[in-house]
């Protein structure tokens, strides 16, 4: 599916009138992929803003080849191209995607006190709420892959201690969320997305035990068809 045609200024004559010329063709968006990784953030994100993408299914074997080096430096996903644009880090593709689209509604406005919260939550998901969850993983998961999981960053965290360490980072949220759906002045925004598909990982991990409004929450993301759509392949084998 093709972006809709733009006409330019430079499409126009003098006197206002039409040019005889084919205009220039927008080519979609493409998000670098692969299932059950951070990567499903940002495809979430572009199905709910309902935008054309192109998602490239990416192999490990394709992130060695050195043409990939020079879209992300340590050969990972997600990475997002637009046009000359190219971005890694999932959190951060989510608020580029939330500002380029601001009609859709999925970030507040900037210079406002609720964009403030926004940027709380929204660096909060991936620099306190994941590592304990990352850190589980490493221990319910041991026999993951070198190249998933490097020797070098394993380390001696306990699995007990990583669900202690998720379920205090997981206090404030359960606060918010026990009087409001949302994280932000109660309305779906890309800090919603990039949170829920963090607490995604914990729940398959089985870290998420108790009935709780973080769950409750999850349990309504989930139930997105956005969500539903960039879920699809969780269970796709990854290729090596």
């Amino acid at each position: 599916m093709r972006s809709p045609l733009i006409l330019r200024r430079s499409d126009k004559d003098n006197n206002g009138s039409l040019i005889n010329k084919r205009p220039p063709i927008l080519q979609d968006m493409k998000l670098y992929y692969i299932a059950t990784t951070r990567a499903m953030r940002p495809r979430w994100l572009l199905e709910e803003m309902g935008s054309p993408y192109e998602l490239i299914h990416v192999t490990m074997a394709m992130t060695q080849q050195p043409e990939y080096c020079q879209l992300h430096p340590h050969r990972k996903v997600p990475v997002l191209v637009d046009d000359d644009v190219t971005i890694f880090e999932s959190a951060a593709i989510c608020a580029y995607l939330a500002d380029k689209y601001p009609e859709k509604g999925l970030a507040p406005l900037p210079l406002t006190p609720t964009r403030g919260y926004y940027y709380q939550w929204l660096f909060y998901a991936p620099l306190t709420l994941e590592p304990p969850v990352e850190q589980f993983m490493f221990q319910v998961l041991p026999n993951l892959p070198e190249k998933l999981l490097p020797l070098k960053q394993r380390t001696h965290v306990s699995q007990q201690e990583a669900q202690e360490w998720f379920d205090k980072v997981c206090a404030p949220l359960n606060e918010v969320l026990n009087h409001q759906d949302y994280l932000v002045e109660n309305r779906f925004s890309a800090a919603d997305v990039v949170t829920g598909g963090v607490l995604l990982w914990a729940l398959r991990l089985g870290m998420l035990k108790a009935d709780n409004p973080v769950k409750v929450y999850l349990t309504k993301l989930m139930a997105r068809p956005a969500f539903v759509k960039a879920d699809e392949d969780f269970y796709a084998k990854i290729e090596f």
